[in-house]
């Protein structure tokens, strides 16, 4: 008997020991999986844009899509994953399908893109071309989806203004691109037209080159203020002549305000002017105008050194 009672007293001991004895949260471990966020929005596909069955390499391939095709966004996952409504549901990876409008030259009338189409291949870039979507804006997880690739992002604001974004090694942005901008112009008493293009909110794209695009023509010198992104202070990039605008070269790493200031020309341009705009037209080291004085530039300051075709090592 007071054995049998010895023994339920080491059990009951037994157990409340296992009651108070807290539990490792090392024990106890759940893998946590992608983070999936509802959309509502209308992609379009990139060449050879696989679709698949479930979110997942190893998953069943459904079909094979081309350029240009729009399709339905209904959600993304964390870990790269787009979903889609394409009568049935499906996925497809976020770098094979682009936001704001279509791949490649959508009107082939406009010189200006033809142009930079042409440029870009001749350095060995893709050219994209985005027709922004209502709220102009280009979408980070599309920006990123091109991060690493020789390629230009291009998007015309209006007919005197474009944005291109070309693609190294540069960070990821954290933020939508927002393109809005707010328009003014004015003539002084001389006939120069200056116009100030002012972006709702300027971002700062580390390792691009941003380029400014105007009304082509064959009458005006056409001097370039970008914004520095951190005084706000207008500075003078470059003079460009708009016989050449049709993809005039601003190298910045931003996305700023800008102001351009345009003066009508009455005789043709000199030969050290053709230089000049064609040491810009290539996107390279400025060779003609390249002095110390043009080095110290507040926004040649802000270059990064990793970009292919522009040589910062002054």
């Amino acid at each position: 008997m007071r054995n049998k009672l010895k023994n339920i007293v080491i059990t009951v001991l037994m157990a409340a020991a296992v009651c108070v004895t807290p539990v490792s949260a090392d024990m106890v471990s759940y893998a946590k999986g992608p983070t999936y966020t509802a959309m509502q929005d209308v992609y379009y596909t990139k060449e050879n844009c696989v679709v698949y069955a479930e979110p997942t390499y190893t998953s069943t391939v459904l079909t094979t899509l081309g350029a240009n095709l729009p399709v339905r966004v209904i959600g993304a996952y964390s870990n790269g994953w787009y979903r889609i409504d394409i009568g049935v549901i499906c996925y497809v990876k976020m770098d094979s399908v682009t936001s704001a409008g279509a791949i490649g030259i959508k009107n082939n009338e406009d010189k200006q893109i033809a142009d930079a189409q042409r440029t870009a291949a001749e350095l060995g870039y893709e050219f994209v071309y985005l027709t922004l979507n209502k709220e102009k804006i280009i979408k980070k997880d599309i920006y990123n989806s091109y991060v690493g690739q020789k390629v230009i992002l291009y998007t015309k604001i209006d007919d005197e203004l474009g944005v291109s974004f070309k693609m190294l090694y540069e960070d990821k942005v954290k933020n939508d691109i927002d393109l809005k901008v707010t328009k003014s112009a004015s003539v002084d008493d001389s006939g120069a037209r200056t116009v100030q293009y002012l972006f709702n909110s300027s971002i700062e794209l580390k390792g691009q080159l941003a380029i400014f695009q105007f009304k082509t023509g064959y009458d005006k010198a056409v001097d370039i203020y970008p914004s520095d992104v951190d005084t706000g202070e207008y500075v003078m990039m470059n003079t460009y002549y708009t016989e050449f605008s049709e993809f005039a070269y601003a190298p910045i790493t931003q996305v700023a305000d800008i102001m351009i200031v345009e003066s009508e020309i009455t005789n043709s341009l000199t030969d050290n002017q053709r230089e000049v705009m064609a040491d810009h037209r290539k996107g390279i080291k400025y060779q003609s105008d390249d002095n110390s004085e043009y080095r110290k530039n507040v926004v040649h300051g802000k270059l990064r050194k990793d970009t292919e075709y522009v040589d910062y090592e002054y």
